[in-house]
């Protein structure tokens, strides 16, 4: 009878450990599949305002989240969230590039040769000559996102749920650094996964 008894334990410990890994493989599958990339990101433009009379005024004018994540081949769906401060343009920029000061914010080299590449004339409200760019030249078809130099105007009459789908062809660990061109402060990225 005492081998019974241990065989029996045994068995029991074997059956634990047996559902403890089954628990934890689960786990880490569940873990995983919740950690997958969208095959679509939403991008959305929002904004605020405050002031305080005779001391500042606050504009909340951004892109929603500082951060997307999208996978390799996905879409991006820009959206003008706010209509009342639109067109945006959706500008993918190398990180050293996007403007980091309020001397820069409103004087970008690279924001000023790609706004020139659009076709966009400052001194009117006229929209730009090429709605895209593709790697900085401009062209009349979305561009796909893979690069500094890629552009998007979204919302061309500025108003609000305007969007454009922009295809990601950037490979799997690229991070693209965006800003809008016309309100440079909205600034964020996209983690290609």
């Amino acid at each position: 009878m005492p081998g019974r008894k241990g065989n029996c334990m045994s068995r029991m410990k074997l059956t634990v450990v047996g559902l403890a890994v089954c628990v934890l493989l689960g786990v880490v599958g569940v873990a995983t599949a919740t950690a997958a990339a969208p095959a679509r990101t939403t991008i959305r433009s929002t904004t605020s305002f405050k002031f305080k009379p005779n001391r500042y005024i606050q504009d909340g004018l951004r892109w929603a989240k500082d951060s997307y994540t999208v996978r390799s081949g996905g879409t991006l769906h820009v959206v003008n969230g706010d209509g009342s401060e639109g067109p945006h343009t959706f500008t993918v920029l190398a990180k050293k590039d996007v403007p980091k000061t309020v001397r820069t914010l409103f004087n970008c080299r690279v924001c000023n040769q790609l706004t020139r590449a659009h076709g966009a004339d400052p001194n009117t409200e006229a929209p730009p000559r090429f709605p895209f760019l593709e790697n900085g030249v401009g062209q009349d078809s979305p561009p796909s996102i893979d690069r500094p130099g890629d552009s998007a105007l979204v919302g061309e009459r500025g108003r609000k749920g305007e969007f454009i789908d922009l295809k990601v062809s950037a490979r799997a660990g690229t991070s693209l650094y965006f800003i809008c061109l016309i309100h440079p402060w909205m600034q964020s990225k996209v983690e290609v996964k």
